[in-house]
């Protein structure tokens, strides 16, 4: 008969050490794909993950003592089992660990989907409340601002530019949707404009969305490498990027015309 302390030493607290350096690796490992704990799901998995991770724990040491008397065909499965292919083999690892966490790893990679899916859908709803491309400019300039002001000692400060830089330039094309689609609805001589057709409103909400989106990866990088006390200065720029009053910010980022465009390429591309 057991005795609660043979019990809690061996099997309770290996499982709990188990599940507690998973977890510093875990925190670790996702560091820089998002938040584990960003959703009911994911919270699910990660439960699940490290249940089994525990539960694996107290099966390897019950089986341990008695691995002698184990028939050789379980060996064999194990070792055989152990050789479906996976992202990362670690060679120092026992085949019948390989084999008892096969299901830990596709916890894992189900983990690692939810945790991008959190992520995605964190952003697209914090966008939800910008409805034109003057606002998202405004909001976007403003994150970026908000972004190198806390990174600007690391190296992220070379990709915040490099998203800002893409997120403007879809800005730009969907303004020129935009502006080409409102002239060609203007009629020559009336003081009124015909509404756009079912292909131009398209044309103009995809272009919003393409723009919407690349601003989004800007919005991923705050996600990812911020913080959840953050996200109270994140509310305060999009209200100020919908308030009536963000266009006469000073800091507003000029709205460039289609000829201060043309101009500017082709300065870039004299030699």
């Amino acid at each position: 008969m057991w005795h609660e302390h043979v019990w809690v030493g061996r099997y309770a607290l290996p499982a709990v050490v188990s599940a507690a350096i998973a977890w510093l690796g875990l925190l670790r490992d996702f560091s820089r794909r998002g938040r584990l704990l960003g959703s009911r799901q994911s919270i699910g998995l990660l439960a699940l993950m490290l249940g089994m991770l525990g539960g694996v724990t107290v099966v390897a040491a019950a089986l341990l003592p008695h691995a002698g008397d184990l028939p050789p065909v379980v060996a064999g499965v194990a070792t055989g089992a152990a050789a479906v292919p996976r992202r990362k083999q670690e060679e120092g690892t026992p085949p019948y660990i390989k084999f008892m966490t096969l299901g830990i790893a596709l916890v894992r990679e189900r983990l690692i989907d939810r945790v991008h899916l959190d992520a995605r859908a964190w952003s697209d709803t914090f966008l939800e409340g910008i409805h034109s491309s003057a606002q998202l400019r405004v909001f976007v300039y403003d994150l970026k601002l908000y972004l190198l002001d806390r990174h600007e000692l690391s190296g992220d400060v070379k990709t915040v530019n490099t998203l800002y830089a893409d997120a403007e330039k879809a800005l730009d094309t969907a303004l020129e949707v935009q502006t080409t689609i409102a002239q060609d609805c203007r009629e020559p001589g009336m003081p009124w404009s015909r509404e756009p057709s079912e292909d131009e409103a398209i044309r103009e909400r995809r272009a919003f969305a393409e723009a919407r989106a690349q601003c989004g990866h800007l919005l991923l990088f705050a996600y990812v490498h911020g913080r959840r006390s953050e996200y109270a200065q994140l509310i305060a720029l999009r209200e100020k990027a919908t308030s009536n009053d963000a266009f006469h910010s000073p800091q507003l980022p000029p709205q460039r015309s289609l000829l201060t465009r043309w101009r500017g390429r082709k300065q870039e591309t004299k030699p």
